[in-house]
């Protein structure tokens, strides 16, 4: 074996397995393959039993006399067992096997600790599985499967095992819920359990079948759609019914595999219908603002929140329905009413307070981010309240008509410097100096002149001085996908909060968000309302420039930048024009009530405050090291970083060094990316790092 060298001191050992000493004795029988060992017997060292007999397995580990001196049941089975284990047992440490007694079980234990695990992985692709796995490895399998689980892979087969891993019974209780633990780990478990439902009339439980949950899910469909030929009450009556009956699938195997997505919309639903039991009242437009700012957004949220828990055609239908029966009237009855109101007292200028709370001081920056509805906002600072930072959240009227060119320079700390004239087309304002129309250039003059540094997305700037950036895509995505808006807002939401906390990591002491407007939102349509092109100037999907003297009749209001100019806005939530799902340029609390946020990181960690120093692998196994100063901090591998669903191992907390051990317990996954992430002791990930499970080599 001219591969093989042997290091300057060492003695070689030959373990010949199946060669007894007696063969080379008798050099005449001996196989002309072993004749060239013959000579070592002599000028070497044979390695036997006190008794002179050669070593078996069995004699070596249970011998006190050159041997292991260990305890080991005689057996036909256990005998078995020990040789199918020789690979694993020649590398298992000593000390694991003293102080008991070893029975088969024990030698089969060796290839894993967890059963369960190779149950699961064998009935997810038997046939691969099995061939992957060597004869002693197969073997100590099938004998532990009908030690613990009663059932012989072989002769029963993987449907007969997915049948009583779906009847939950016994020992199989167990396999259940490491299956439900981690199903996305065992892909090929769902379709087997679909072959091997029993024909039962009855079968329980009825969570483990994925016809049971398809079935549902088709039920609840109907019952959606179905709700469009209700009375408003009885619509509301109706889904808090269908919660009752299907909110419990929420907590089946199949919600974690995503196959729930109405049984996940309907809990959204029935929120929704709680939060608008009444209509939104208040005697003005400032207490209907606090009404609103004190907890009737949710309803806003609950409809966008069960519009998102959907991804089909079918689906989005469904809940189209379902908020029209019961979304759309309270929507329709808080704008009337707030309109009525606003008629009465119209909506306050900017005034010096007004102004006050739009300029920061030095190490402050704005964030302006359009279309950033209130509602939305209420999320935003959630997940900052939960990463420990600072937050004040206030209100503010918008400008109207709630358009950007009208209502963003009614948030910037220039608004001073901006006076309106003429409507136009546009509802532009001008600059005050010179009367020029505030156009993108001139309007970062203006900011750069009142000190504000003009800081581009890709930017974090002087955090010395004052600053001025823009982020996030509300309104734009919101004209563009319309309904579809919904499934965008968690990633905008995210997207935010990462620049913010770029921004905060960045140096900034204070990072202020402002908005211009917020919008109406409403899957299938909201109403469209008549408005003759000859009486317009210009007209908008919520708002109109009235052309000379004529009388329109629609509600009207003083435009923010001139009050002797009228602006003609949509009633209710009408829109002058069918097919808009979204829209925004009128007058309702959710287009006009928008929100100002402070935030600075507090006491809170950032990741400038974190540091990854160590990123180490041994097999699957991965040993980290972390540099902080922030208690409470764990660590987690993950395939995308904010979603905990992806983790591929445990979290684990760092100990008084900063160090963790994580497993990759799935040896498939082996050279596959994944992330390190630190979270801190609200969950959330302040810091990140790429790797590649099991190392780069």
């Amino acid at each position: 074996m001219p591969e093989i060298e042997i290091p300057e001191g060492n003695v070689p050992i030959l373990y010949l397995p199946n060669v007894s000493r007696q063969e080379l004795r008798a050099v005449q029988e001996c196989p002309d393959a072993l004749k060239p060992l013959v000579e070592l017997q002599y000028r070497g060292v044979c390695w036997t039993q006190k008794n002179g007999k050669d070593w078996t397995v069995e004699a070596f580990l249970v011998s006190k006399e050159g041997g292991l001196g260990l305890d080991v049941a005689r057996g036909a089975a256990t005998r078995r067992a020990m040789l199918g284990a020789l690979v694993e047992l020649a590398t298992t440490p000593v000390e694991r096997l003293k102080g008991k007694r070893l029975e088969a079980e024990d030698f089969d234990r060796l290839f894993s600790d967890d059963p369960v695990k190779d149950l699961l992985l064998w009935l997810s692709n038997p046939q691969a599985v099995k061939s992957e796995w060597n004869s002693g490895r197969w073997a100590a399998f099938k004998s532990r499967c009908k030690a613990e689980f009663k059932f012989d892979p072989d002769k029963d087969g993987e449907l007969v095992g997915a049948e009583l891993l779906g009847r939950q019974e016994g020992p199989w209780a167990t396999v259940w819920e490491r299956f439900a633990e981690s199903p996305v780990l065992y892909p090929g478990v769902p379709e087997l359990l679909r072959k091997a439902m029993p024909s039962d009339l009855f079968v329980e439980p009825i969570s483990s079948w994925p016809q049971n949950n398809e079935g549902a899910e088709n039920e609840l469909r109907k019952s959606l759609l179905a709700l469009e030929n209700l009375t408003p009450s009885k619509a509301r009556e109706q889904v808090l019914e269908l919660e009752k009956r299907h909110g419990q699938r929420r907590e089946w195997v199949w919600a974690k595999l995503g196959q729930t997505p109405l049984a996940n919309a309907i809990g959204h639903l029935a929120r929704l219908v709680e939060v608008t039991a009444s209509k939104l009242g208040g005697s003005s437009p400032a207490e209907m603002a606090k009404l609103y700012a004190d907890g009737a957004w949710q309803a806003d949220m609950a409809s966008l929140s069960a519009a998102a828990a959907v991804r089909s055609t079918a689906d989005a239908q469904a809940i189209g329905k379902a908020l029209n029966a019961v979304y759309r009237p309270w929507l329709e009855s808080a704008a009337e009413h707030f309109q009525a109101l606003v008629e009465k007292e119209p909506l306050p200028d900017h005034d010096e307070q007004s102004i006050k709370e739009l300029l920061v001081d030095p190490g402050g920056i704005v964030l302006f981010a359009d279309g950033l509805r209130f509602d939305v906002a209420q999320r935003l600072t959630s997940r900052m309240r939960e990463k420990g930072w600072a937050v004040m959240l206030s209100t503010r009227w918008a400008g109207l008509p709630t358009v950007t060119a009208t209502a963003k320079p009614a948030v910037s700390p220039v608004v001073t410097q901006i006076k309106g004239v003429s409507l136009g087309e546009d509802f532009l304002p001008v600059v005050a100096d010179g009367e020029r129309p505030l156009t993108t250039d001139r309007f970062r003059k203006l900011l750069t002149s009142a000190g504000y540094q003009y800081i581009g997305a890709d930017e974090t700037g002087d955090p010395t001085g004052r600053g001025w950036t823009e982020d996030g895509e509300f309104d734009k995505l919101g004209h563009s996908l319309q309904g579809r808006l919904a499934g965008r807002i968690e990633e905008q939401v995210e997207l935010l909060l990462e620049r913010i906390e770029t921004l905060l990591d960045a140096g900034w002491c204070e990072v202020r968000i402002v908005t211009d407007h917020g919008w109406l939102w409403l899957p299938g349509g909201l109403p469209s309302v008549s408005l003759p092109k000859y009486l317009t100037e210009t007209r908008w999907t919520r708002c109109a420039v009235i052309k000379g003297d004529s009388k329109v009749e629609v509600p009207t209001v003083r435009w923010h930048w001139n009050a002797h100019k009228q602006v003609a806005i949509a009633p209710g939530i009408h829109c002058f024009g069918a097919g808009n799902e979204y829209a925004h340029g009128g007058l309702s609390l959710q287009e006009s009530l928008v929100p100002v946020i402070r935030v600075s990181a507090g006491k809170g960690t950032t990741r400038s405050a974190v540091e990854i120093s160590e990123v180490n692998w041994a097999g699957l196994r991965c040993r980290v090291r972390v540099q902080a100063t922030q208690p409470g901090l764990t660590v987690d591998l993950r395939i995308k970083v904010n979603d905990p669903g992806s983790s591929v191992s445990r979290v684990r907390a760092l100990d008084d060094k900063g160090v963790a051990s994580l497993l990759v317990v799935d040896d498939e996954l082996e050279g596959s990316p994944a992330v390190l992430v630190v979270l801190d002791a609200s969950g959330h990930v302040i810091a990140k790092q790429p790797t590649i499970i099991g190392g780069d080599d």
